[in-house]
């Protein structure tokens, strides 16, 4: 997919809407010779818009279950870009780091 990609972000930012058929048409048309399936894989992955690889669900619940302090900068980014593309995510990355507020020894958080 790499050799069409600067297309397919060309054809995504004129159109978000443009349907993948219609994009399947024209990369073939320049040379493209994979399934329609690898393309949808490639889109609904974000891969056409994003700079690098999408995070991998494992990678972001790793991220997730990390001590904050613990976080390297693009770690952080990283969870911020999740937060802020879903809401239910910004539920869950709550729900967990209360969780773990609750795991760690601290006045009052007496071990069972």
């Amino acid at each position: 997919m790499d050799p069409y990609l600067g297309h397919l972000r060309r054809r995504r930012l004129e159109n978000p809407a443009v349907p993948v058929t219609h994009l399947l048409e024209e990369i073939r048309e320049l040379g493209y010779t994979g399934s329609s399936n690898l393309l949808v894989r490639y889109i609904n992955q974000g891969r056409v818009e994003a700079d690098r690889p999408a995070l991998s669900p494992r990678r972001l619940a790793r991220y997730l279950l990390t001590r904050p302090d613990r976080l390297k900068d693009h770690q952080r980014g990283r969870i911020e870009a999740a937060r802020t593309a879903c809401h239910e995510m910004t539920a869950l990355a709550d729900l967990i780091h209360r969780f773990a507020v609750l795991l760690d020894r601290a006045d009052g958080n007496a071990p069972c």
